[in-house]
């Protein structure tokens, strides 16, 4: 049976960096955020329901969603970011859990990672062999987060507050990754990290 690891993380802790370099590495690698943007594919049951929900012009042109229009309408509340979830959560976690099964089922000996950023507010981790956090302190994953989506400093809090916080991940998490410094010391980081895995 094969090793599958969840790998979490606040949001700007570099989850696509950790995980590029994880591949890299040698390991086989799954994204919640691919799984999420295939389950509202235009002619998909999640996007269907979704402009049922919000409306027809959290679509572009092209009848592919504005994710954009839509983040700015979920993260403005709760009560928004939980009438998605609804929607889209039972579809991303039925493809996760076949995922995990399929790969369980293999008799791949690399070792696979399957990044999930609410992984355990969606209590993925009793399926994975373990759980990997990634951690940056709250000032670094701030400013990260107001360079990558251009988004002012009260936006950039808003988003983070709506998620768990990275101390609490750090704490629930099997291994933990330090992404605080330069690449050179989260490669580090990752070469201690399969040793133990």
């Amino acid at each position: 049976m094969s090793r599958i690891y969840g790998l979490t993380g606040g949001i700007a802790a570099g989850k696509s960096t950790v995980l590029k370099l994880l591949k890299e590495k040698g390991c086989v690698v799954y994204d919640a955020d691919q799984v999420a943007r295939d389950v509202v594919k235009p002619g998909t049951i999640g996007l269907s329901q979704i402009v049922a929900e919000f409306g027809d012009d959290i679509l572009l042109p092209d009848k592919t969603l504005d994710r954009k229009k839509l983040g700015s309408i979920v993260f403005s509340g709760k009560s928004q970011l939980k009438r998605l979830t609804n929607i889209t959560g039972p579809l991303i976690r039925e493809q996760i859990l076949h995922t995990i099964e399929e790969v369980r089922k293999s008799n791949d000996k690399k070792i696979t990672i399957f990044e999930i950023q609410l992984l355990f507010e969606s209590k993925y981790q009793e399926y994975f062999s373990g759980v990997i956090s990634i951690y940056v302190p709250m000032d670094i994953q701030l400013k990260r987060l107001k360079q990558r989506d251009k988004i002012n400093n009260e936006d950039a809090i808003q988003r983070i507050d709506s998620q768990m916080s990275m101390d609490k991940k750090r704490q629930l998490a099997d291994f933990v990754i330090d992404n605080s410094k330069d690449l050179d010391f989260l490669n580090k980081e990752i070469d201690d990290l399969l040793k133990k895995l």
